[in-house]
């Protein structure tokens, strides 16, 4: 009984949705218990297969972003900081995967950018068969969305084995620890994608 009594009030999935909640008022008590994810769905993925099937060379550097589509993403700023790593590391490539509302948007900022052989849209990717090859056939994953309740592909792309260079805003902060296999650049393009072209600079061979 004292068990069940002590999850009683509000359940959230991170820190920064139990202080939001706080600052709305909400005086009930209030529990984290961040979601889950099946991390043994998102090892073992065919990485060079899944290359081969998309006509990426093998040696070509890879950052992923996987989730919906959508202006609250951030997915612009990601663009943006891969316009930044260029510089150095000309043939980087962002894929992008998932679908939703900024796509069209999306790619005509990367024309405009001149990105058109630098960022690749995939659309959705069937997450039991072929998301985990995706995982694996990258490099690094990089997340930019300031407004996460948790950022669970986080914990995805870090279950896949995957560094990951993203902001820590939000639900993503309890993620983002020192020690956990990430990188957290300033909430700036430039300084993001300096940071993006030092992991591929310096990663080992």
């Amino acid at each position: 009984r004292r068990q069940c009594n002590a999850l009683d009030g509000v359940v959230v999935p991170s820190t920064a949705m139990r202080d939001r909640l706080a600052d709305y008022g909400v005086t009930a008590p209030m529990h984290v218990l961040p979601t889950g994810i099946p991390v043994s769905r998102f090892t073992g993925g065919d990485g060079a297969a899944f290359r081969e099937r998309h006509g990426i060379a093998p040696e070509r550097p890879v950052a992923l972003f996987v989730g919906r589509v959508a202006h609250e993403k951030n997915i612009e700023f990601l663009i943006d900081a891969v316009a930044t790593a260029r510089g150095s590391v000309p043939d980087i490539l962002l894929l992008v995967t998932g679908e939703g509302p900024a796509s069209e948007s999306l790619k005509a900022h990367v024309a405009a950018q001149g990105l058109a052989n630098n960022v690749q849209f995939l659309g959705y990717l069937d997450r039991r068969h072929e998301l985990p090859g995706c995982y694996a056939a990258a490099d690094v994953f990089m997340f930019a969305s300031r407004t996460e309740t948790q950022g669970l592909v986080l914990l995805e792309a870090m279950a896949a084995g995957l560094p990951v260079i993203a902001l820590s805003a939000m639900g993503t902060t309890d993620i983002l620890g020192a020690g956990r296999g990430c990188i957290v650049p300033p909430d700036d393009t430039a300084a993001f994608g300096h940071m993006l072209a030092h992991f591929f600079n310096h990663r080992p061979v």
